[in-house]
């Protein structure tokens, strides 16, 4: 377990001082995680992934490189709406693009991405069947 010992509130700039609450000092988020930086820009990733026009993208790409013809189809999106999305995407460093002539080919950035969604969704299928 790491050690986080202070961790800060998002919605202010002083640190909180978790060994009050747990004086162990196990904790299990990581120090460099707990800083304000670290915490805002997470709760940026969470917005952009709380509109479900972008968590069919991120789905579809999951499964492998697409174009944006192929996440149009895939996703029955309209280009100029996936085209927006993914714009916003690539602005948090959720996909990236490459280009092969004139088409572009959108990828998630990296496998943590992938994780995000997919747990997310286990989890609200879990939550569906406890019910």
């Amino acid at each position: 377990m790491f050690h986080a010992g202070k961790i800060l509130n998002m919605s202010e700039t002083t640190a909180v001082d978790v060994s009050k609450i747990h004086p162990e000092g196990d904790c299990d988020i990581p120090t460099e995680f707990s800083s304000q930086k670290n915490i805002s820009l997470t709760a940026e990733l969470f917005k952009a992934l709380a509109t479900p026009s972008r968590l069919k993208i991120l789905l579809t790409l999951s499964h492998g490189p697409a174009s944006v013809s192929k996440i149009v189809i895939a996703t029955e999106l309209s280009q100029p709406l996936v085209s927006q999305h993914l714009k916003v995407l690539r602005g948090i460093h959720l996909v990236s693009v490459q280009r092969d002539g004139r088409e572009a080919i959108y990828s998630l950035m990296d496998d943590h991405v992938a994780h995000i969604i997919l747990d997310a969704m286990a989890h609200v299928n879990e939550l569906e069947h406890a019910n």
